[in-house]
Order: C-alpha cells, then structure tokens, then sequence
C-alpha cells in the first residue's frame, strides 16, 4: 500500500510559464507522427455520438486509469537512460529512450484530453512515487541494460501495440480514434527499441551471460502477466451495446484485453525470442507465478 506521503493528485495540464512554446514546439516537431494532430482535434471537444451517462463513466474512468499509466511509464524510460549510458550503448538509443520517456507525457496529456471530452476532469488521488528500475546484481551493465530494455521494448510494449492495433479498429468515434491512432504508433517504435537493442547485445553475449538471460526469463513473464492482468481488472458483464459503445469511445472489453495479451506472447513474443536463441517456450512454461 502507499504510503500517505507518496499519494496526491495528478494532473498533466500544460503550465502557463514561458517553458509552455518550448512544449508546443517539441509535439509539433520531435514528436509528429505523420499529418494528423490528435491534439487540435481534442481541442475541438466534441463527440459526434450519444452516450448513456453509465457508459461516459466506464470510458472516463478507463482513460484516466490510462492517464496514470502513462505518466508513470515516463519515468520507467527515462530511468533507463542511465542503464544504457553504463552499458556503452550507441546515442542514437540513449536518444530515442529520452524521446520515448516524452512520447509517455505526451500520451498522458493526450488521455487527460480524452476524459475532458468524455466530460470528466483529468484528475485522479493516486500513488505519484515513481519506483528503480531492476538493478540485477548478478548481471554486468550490458547484461543489466539488456533485461530492463528486453522487458520494456520486446514484452511489455509489444503486447501494447497488439492491444492498440485492436483498439484502433474498435474506435469509431472520430476524435478519440485520432487520439489511439497516435498512441499506436508510438508503441511501434518502442518495442523496437527492445529489440533492435537485443539482436545487438544478445550475440556478444558469452555463455554465461546467456545462461544468466535464461534464468531470468521465467522472472520476467511472470512480472509481465501479473503487471498487465492487474491493469486490465474484470469488471462487470455487459451487453452487447453497452460493448459496443465502449468500443467506440476506445475502451476494449477486460476479457478482450486478456485473450489478447495471451495471443500476443504465445504467437509473437516467446517465437521471437526463440528465434535469437533464448530459451523463451520453456521459459513461459515455467514462469514465475504468485499462486
């Protein structure tokens, strides 16, 4: 449980101080994906369908609970910043990690947008302590950098970029598909991250560093399953139309979620792995489970 000195409000309006055009210019310029601006038409405020109260309440609470992840998720890439630096990582990925751990502000703010729309005020009590990353005493800088980057780039947000891929078919209303369409692309690039870095690191690896890999992967998928199935928390049964609506809004159903998380390591992650030499099929076989 937190403690009270960790908990307080959060909020990622953009301040009014003179950083506020340095801000603007870094989304128009090193953050742009491609023509669409999720954030002008966020501006615009306005949802082309009607919704039931009850069904605006489920998307507010969904997209603020998403609020929170992702400005949680800044700090988990900015903090690998210094993991790489130790391992004698190329700049251009000490780089992109940075731009990274601004893509997740960015996403933080571009979700607060969406509550706005929903009706709500971006605004959530939560625990705002940020935690280190995994120091892995046992492995080497390079070994160490290799873990927390294959966890964040190859597993976690690979399975992020099949559940956004899903979402983005799912969203039918106009300004809050815009918003998933940025977010998917982002997650792209990433996952890439992991694994550009994992075919340089993995084959200068000796054999008891690799040994060393394969003994932590079990550890790994079974932090992976339990943080994403405590993100995706069931809720209760609802009908079709209630889906649907949601759906719409960009909320995907938890029982989806979950299915294709599971997919989504069977079918891609752990055959991935496999292919560069880890032992990732016994790995996920024996993961480490709390039951």
């Amino acid at each position: 449980m937190p403690g009270p000195e960790t908990l307080g409000t959060l909020r990622v309006d953009v301040g009014k101080g003179p950083l506020r055009t340095e801000h603007q210019r870094l989304i128009r310029t090193a953050l742009r994906r491609g023509k669409k601006d999720p954030e002008g038409a966020l501006e615009k405020g306005e949802l082309e369908g009607e919704y039931p109260e009850p069904i605006l309440n489920i998307a507010r609470n969904t997209w603020c609970a998403r609020m929170v992840h992702e400005h949680h998720s800044a700090a988990v890439f900015s903090r690998l910043l210094p993991q790489l630096m130790e391992a004698e990582a190329s700049l251009d990925l000490k780089t992109c990690v940075l731009r990274m751990s601004m893509d997740e502000l960015r996403h933080a703010s571009l979700c607060a947008g969406v509550v706005r729309a929903l009706g709500g005020v971006p605004e959530i009590e939560t625990d705002l302590k940020t935690h280190p990353l995994p120091e892995h005493e046992d492995a080497s800088p390079k070994e160490r950098a290799l873990r927390n980057v294959m966890f964040v780039g190859c597993m976690s947000e690979t399975i992020s970029i099949a559940l956004l891929t899903e979402e983005k078919e799912l969203t039918t209303e106009p300004m809050i598909k815009r918003v998933v369409d940025q977010l998917a692309a982002d997650e792209v690039l990433h996952a890439k991250l992991g694994w550009s870095y994992l075919s340089e690191v993995w084959p200068a690896l000796n054999r008891e560093a690799r040994e060393r890999m394969n003994a932590y992967l079990p550890i790994a998928f079974g932090y992976l399953e339990r943080k994403m199935l405590s993100a995706m928390p069931r809720g209760p049964k609802l009908d079709d139309d209630a889906q649907e609506q949601l759906e719409a809004l960009g909320c995907m159903s938890s029982r989806e979620g979950r299915e294709l998380m599971y997919e989504t390591i069977k079918e891609v992650i752990v055959p991935r792995l496999s292919e560069f030499g880890l032992n990732s099929r016994a790995a996920w076989r024996e993961r480490v489970r709390d039951d």
